[in-house]
C-alpha cells in the first residue's frame, strides 16, 4: 500500500530517525530514553487520487478537492492542526522537507547560542561532558518538545537576523507548540524527569526571555523549571547533560530569587555538596581550569545571597528577633564573604600570572578557555564576586545597627537607624520586590539595554544583578 513505512521499528523511533532494535512487545531504545513506547502498529494512511479530467485538476474552485489529498487516520485525542497542502517534495519523499526544517533550525539555534550567550558558552563548554552544540548537531533522538524548542530558538534567531518579521512570528506559533508538548511531557510520569523534558523547559524559557509575552513572564517559566530541578534532584546535575542543563539556567535562577524577595534552592546543601564531585569529573576527563573551579565556589556562595537578602529584612522587620538568631545570620553572611574575598584574590593572581606571560601558571588557570573569551569571564565573574561582597558587607552593616535599635531605649531612637542603613542596601541595588516598579528594579534585558550583554553577564556573574 502506498505511504506505509517500511521499517518495521515503533512509531516513537521512526518519529525521532532513529534506529530501533524492534524488541516486543516495547523496544528498548525508548525505554532508555525515559519515554513510553508507542508501539509497532502503523496508522493507514490512504491516498485518493481525483479521476476528474486535467482541465478540473487545474480548477481552484473551492468546492473541489485537490488533485491529491491525503487522509491521515485520527489517532484518539490526539491534537489536530491544519495541514498546508503538500509539495512535490512531500509527495515525493514526506520527511524530506522535515529533515531539511531541522537541519536549519538547529543551525540557527547555535548561531542564537553564538550571537547570545557567547562567552558563557565557550566558557564553559570545554568542560561539561556534551556542549550544547554537540546536542543540537547530533542528537537525532530529542523528544518532541525538545524539537519545537530548537525550531523556535533556531528560526527567531533566522528571522533576527534576517529582519524577516514572519520568521519570528513562526518562531512564536513553534514555541507555542513546543509548549504544549512540553505540558504533555510534564504530565507523563514516564517523560517529567527526563533530560529532554528539562532541556525543553530551559530553551523555551531563554525562548520568553528574549521575546517576553508578558511583563516578567520568563519568571512563570523559571518557578517551573525550579520545580523540574529540585525533582530530578542535584546528583543527576554533577555531570553529564544534567551538569550542562543546570549551567545554562543556574544564574537566571538565583536571579529570579532576588527578584522574587526569596532564598534560592541552590543554596541548600543538597546543590552544594555536589561540587566535589564535579571537580573531580573534570579532573578525570583532563577538562579542569582554576578560574572554573573558582568560578563554582563563588556561585555556591553566590546561590546564598538572595537567601541572605530576605532573612535580613525577616529578622530586621521582627521585633523578636534573638541576639542568638541575628548572630548566626551574621556568622554566615560572614563566612560566606571570606569565601568571596578568597576567590576574588586567587582570580587576580591568575590574571596577573597570564599578563606578565607565565605560561604554566596561565595554562593551569584558564585551561581549554579560548583567549576570545578570557578576558570577559574574568571581567563578568569579578563584576558577580564583588556584587556579592558588597551586598553581604552592607547586610552586616544593617545587622550590627537593628542589634543597637533593638537594645535602644527611647523609642524615636528604635525608628531611626533602621530605616537609614535599609537605604543602604536600595542605593546598592536591592532589587527584591522588584516587580511594582521595574525602571528603578529592572528584572529582564528588556529594562536593562543590550540584550546581548544582559544574558551574558548575568550567566558569567551567576544571577547578581548589575547595580548591586
Amino acid at each position: 500500500m502506498v505511504g506505509v513505512p517500511r521499517s518495521k521499528g515503533c512509531l516513537a523511533c521512526l518519529q525521532r530517525r532513529v534506529k530501533c532494535d524492534e524488541t516486543q512487545p516495547r523496544c528498548q531504545a525508548c525505554e532508555r530514553r525515559g519515554n513510553p513506547c508507542p508501539g509497532y502498529t502503523r496508522t493507514r494512511k490512504f491516498y485518493h487520487f481525483s479521476t476528474n479530467s486535467p482541465q478540473s485538476l487545474r480548477s481552484t474552485s473551492p468546492s473541489r478537492s485537490s488533485s491529491m489529498a491525503l487522509v491521515t487516520a485520527k489517532e484518539p485525542n490526539e491534537t489536530q492542526y491544519p495541514t498546508p497542502r503538500a509539495s512535490m517534495d512531500e509527495a515525493l519523499m514526506p520527511g524530506l522537507v522535515s529533515k531539511a526544517l531541522d537541519r536549519q533550525c538547529r543551525k540557527g539555534f547555535c548561531d542564537f547560542v553564538d550571537a547570545v550567550f557567547p562567552n558563557i558558552y565557550y566558557t564553559y563548554s570545554t568542560r561539561v561532558e556534551l556542549p550544547w552544540f554537540e546536542i543540537a548537531q547530533y542528537d537525532r533522538g530529542a523528544g518532541i518538545a525538545m524539537e519545537w524548542a530548537f525550531r523556535s530558538l533556531g528560526t527567531l534567531q533566522i528571522g533576527r537576523v534576517s529582519g524577516n518579521q514572519r520568521q519570528i512570528l513562526s518562531s512564536q506559533e513553534m514555541y507555542g507548540r513546543g509548549l504544549r508538548y512540553l505540558v504533555q511531557a510534564i504530565k507523563n510520569p514516564a517523560t517529567v524527569g527526563t533530560d529532554d523534558t528539562l532541556g525543553a523547559a530551559i530553551l523555551l524559557g531563554i525562548y520568553e526571555l528574549m521575546n517576553e509575552t508578558g511583563e516578567n513572564s520568563w519568571l512563570l517559566h523559571s518557578r517551573g523549571i525550579s520545580h523540574l530541578l529540585r525533582l530530578r534532584g542535584a546528583k543527576s546535575h554533577a555531570n553529564g547533560y544534567g551538569r550542562t542543563l543546570l549551567l545554562s539556567f543556574r544564574g537566571l535562577l538565583v536571579y529570579e530569587a532576588f527578584t522574587r524577595g526569596e532564598a534560592c534552592f541552590l543554596e541548600s546543601e543538597e546543590w552544594r555538596s555536589t561540587l566535589p564531585e564535579t571537580l573531580e569529573d573534570e579532573e578525570r576527563r583532563g577538562t579542569s581550569c582554576g578560574l572554573g573551579q573558582l568560578m563554582d565556589y563563588a556561585f555556591n556562595e553566590i546561590a546564598r545571597c538572595p537567601g541572605f537578602l530576605a532573612n535580613t529584612k525577616s529578622l530586621v522587620a521582627s521585633s523578636r528577633t534573638t541576639d542568638a538568631e541575628r548572630d548566626d545570620l551574621m556568622g554566615a553572611i560572614h563566612s560566606s564573604r571570606e569565601v568571596l574575598s578568597d576567590v576574588e584574590i586567587q582570580i587576580m593572581a591568575g590574571v596577573k600570572a597570564d599578563h606578565e606571560g607565565n605560561k604554566k601558571e596561565s595554562q593551569a588557570f584558564f585551561g581549554l578557555i579560548p583567549r576570545s573569551t578570557k578576558d570577559a569571564s574574568v571581567k563578568f565573574t569579578l563584576e558577580g564576586v564583588h556584587s556579592a561582597i558588597a551586598l553581604l558587607r552592607q547586610l552586616a552593616v544593617v545587622l550590627v545597627a537593628d542589634r543597637s535599635r533593638q537594645k535602644a531605649v527611647t523609642p524615636w531612637l528604635k525608628l531611626g537607624p533602621c530605616k537609614d542603613e535599609w537605604k543602604l542596601i536600595k542605593n546598592a541595588g536591592e532589587i527584591a520586590q522588584a516587580q511594582k516598579d521595574t525602571r528603578l528594579h529592572p528584572t529582564g534585558p528588556q529594562q536593562q539595554g543590550s540584550v546581548k550583554i544582559w544574558h551574558d553577564r548575568i550567566a558569567l556573574a551567576m544571577g547578581m544583578p548589575e547595580t548591586v
